[in-house]
């Protein structure tokens, strides 16, 4: 059987518990269980938590990021298939319910699937803060920014 790969991005980051290592674990896992194939993963990017307003001063630790960018076979994988197993994922390494905003032991975000636009009330792809959030767009285009320049002049979203 004949398929075509396609490029995914995602967003890992860190602020509790052993930072880097929680986020080498979940490229491993990540890779692992959607079988991923040529991996380019960013250097390591530390920024301050985005937090509301009046939160908790002791949730203010400072993260540790990356963006993980490869090949993968989505006729395998639906995207909410994808999300459930970033979710397991995150369990796996640590990760507890905690409200929004909390620090927590590992975060993983679907940045982009290729050219695929995906909204529904869970998820949406390319992610709402792709292009917002300095922890997001400087670690993407650091390994890809071909892809993501490309991502940048769409307009994904239009109502």
């Amino acid at each position: 059987m004949i398929y075509k790969l396609k490029k995914i991005a995602f967003a890992i980051g860190s602020n509790l518990g052993d930072r880097e290592e929680n986020i080498k674990l979940a490229v491993k896992n990540i890779a692992d269980k959607l079988n991923l194939k040529d991996l380019l993963v960013s250097k390591f990017y530390a920024n301050q938590a985005m937090l509301p307003v009046n939160s908790d001063p002791k949730w203010n630790i400072e993260f540790l990021n990356i963006t993980l960018v490869a090949k993968i076979n989505i006729d395998n994988f639906h995207p909410l298939e994808i999300l459930k197993i970033i979710k397991d994922i995150e369990k796996k390494i640590g990760r507890l319910d905690r409200p929004k905003w909390a620090p927590r032991e590992i975060d993983i975000d679907i940045l982009a699937i290729e050219d695929l636009n995906f909204k529904n009330d869970i998820l949406e792809i390319p992610h709402q803060g792709l292009f917002k959030r300095d922890f997001f767009y400087k670690t993407f285009a650091q390994i890809d920014n071909d892809w993501f320049s490309l991502l940048k002049n769409k307009n994904f979203y239009k109502s």
